[in-house]
This record gives C-alpha cells, structure tokens and sequence, in this order.
C-alpha cells in the first residue's frame, strides 16, 4: 500500500516551530492537487497569523460563509483580539461543547481546548480534546497535563503520541516539553530536600 505524501507538511512543521512568516508565504503559494485540503491548508496559515497576532487579517478574510474549521479559528481570533467579549465568547462556547459535538472536527476541539487553555480552565479543556484522535490534540493535552503539574498523565499521553507516529515533529517536541518538566520538577525535589 502507497502511503500518500502530506502537501501540508512543510508548513505544519513551519506552523509547530514557530516559524509564523514561513508558514503563511508557504501556504499561500501552495498548489494542492488535493482540493480538499484547501480548507486545511487554509486553518494552519490563519493559526500562523494569529500566532502573529494580526487578528485583523483573520477576521477580514474568514466570513460567516467560511468551512466551519475556518469559524473555529475566527472564534479563536476574536477571543484574543478583545478583552470586551471574552465572556461572550465563553459563554457561547460553553452552549455549543454542552451540546452535540462532532469530535471529527478536530480544528474545532483544538480551538476550544485552545481558549478553555488560555482561561486556565485545563478541566474544560481536557474535557473538549478527550476523544480528539490528532497528534495536535495530544500535545495539548501534555501542555495541560504539565501544567497542572500532573507528570504521570503527560507520560501516558506522550507514550500513546509515540506508538501512533514517534517521528513526528510535535511528538518529538512533546518529548522535549515532557523531559524539560521532568528535569524542572527533579530539581526543584533535590534543591528542597537540600534546603531542609
């Protein structure tokens, strides 16, 4: 069986490291023979603008006919370009993740884990990626584990990232973020074990 090359790969891995600029003069000069993965294609360059903080673009360009993983990145936009409607915007999400959810829209879940994450809400937002099947989704979940200060659930997590794909970027960097908590936690232990 061949497997199928990703065409969004160089710049998910742009988008995951960082490299916000890249990732939008990328994907806007990417010919996909897919075009299904236009609206893909078209989340990871928005979530590099946001990234950015140029809010403003997201939300000229995404319209209320935009793909719905388009609208979840708008929402996204709109919660942190103003403090006014935070609130708002809380309680709307609250409504629609108490309601039917489609947990195949991963965009959506992440979006909401992404929001529920910036409130400090980790229950929330563990909540919103708990039957998410991505690789982002799972990173998250480690962010969130770890700061919660809860080690054991950020290794399981990170060891079920590495039986579906050890290779990948955002696995690799959770391994990073995983032992980097370790080591912080490990010393911390020994430093007050010395003090007292």
């Amino acid at each position: 069986m061949a497997s199928e090359v990703d065409e969004l790969f160089d710049i998910k891995n742009a988008l995951y490291l960082g490299n916000y600029q890249h990732c939008i003069n990328e994907a806007q000069k990417l010919k996909l023979s897919n075009p299904d993965k236009r609206t893909e294609r078209d989340v990871i360059m928005y979530r590099a603008y946001i990234a950015q903080r140029k809010f403003g673009v997201v939300l000229d360009e995404i319209t209320s006919g935009s793909p719905p993983e388009l609208q979840a990145v708008r929402l996204f936009a709109d919660y942190l370009a103003s403090q006014d409607r935070r609130s708002q915007i809380l309680k709307d999400l609250d409504k629609k993740m108490s309601g039917s959810v489609d947990i195949t829209d991963t965009t959506f879940l992440f979006i909401a884990a992404s929001v529920y994450y910036h409130e400090k809400n980790f229950d929330s937002a563990l909540r919103a990626l708990h039957e998410a099947e991505s690789l982002e989704c799972s990173a998250l979940m480690i962010q969130i584990y770890l700061n919660m200060d809860r080690v054991d659930l950020a290794r399981k997590e990170l060891k079920q990232m590495q039986e579906t794909d050890d290779d990948s970027t955002l696995t690799q960097l959770s391994l990073a973020w995983f032992n980097l908590a370790a080591v912080i936690k490990y010393t911390i232990v020994t430093l007050s074990m010395r003090i007292f």
